[in-house]
């Protein structure tokens, strides 16, 4: 068994095939998602919640850049205000600066298009949706020490 916080087997192998730039969603339960590029962890309503996921991922992937749909700021502000605290928290453990974008939700449904997996969760509140864009990791995660 893993000892990282990631254990869903597909997201684990998601997240070791992205290389520099490639680019994965992370989306609400109503997000339509094409069946090759679908990893579907919802359970029900609310479970997991986007920010549980968005948090599990930020500890296992070099991020660069992470994009919002706006809209999130407007029908879920305590969804938004818990992405800018992980992003702050993953920019802090990484010592590296994560650019953050906000797109209307338009401009941002196009990136659908160029992603190598959109992952659904159980969140409810509409346009609670976000892009995370791979950063670079030269140097290794810290490594646990055995107990």
């Amino acid at each position: 068994m893993r000892h990282g916080a990631l254990l869903n087997g597909p997201l684990t192998a998601l997240i070791g095939d992205l290389g520099h730039s490639d680019k994965i969603m992370i989306v609400d339960a109503g997000w339509p998602i094409p069946k090759d590029l679908r990893y579907d962890i919802c359970l029900t309503h609310g479970i997991p919640r986007l920010t549980d996921v968005f948090s599990v991922v930020a500890e296992e992937l070099s991020i660069e850049k992470v994009i919002i749909d706006s809209e999130m700021q407007n029908h879920g502000p305590e969804v938004y205000s818990e992405v800018h605290r992980i992003i702050a928290g993953a920019a802090a453990a990484s010592g590296e600066p994560i650019e953050v974008d906000n797109e209307p939700h338009v401009t941002f449904k196009e990136h659908a298009k160029s992603v190598k997996g959109i992952i659904r969760t159980g969140e409810c509140i509409p346009y609670c949706n976000l892009v995370i864009v791979a950063g670079l990791a030269f140097s290794p995660a810290p490594r646990r020490s055995p107990i």
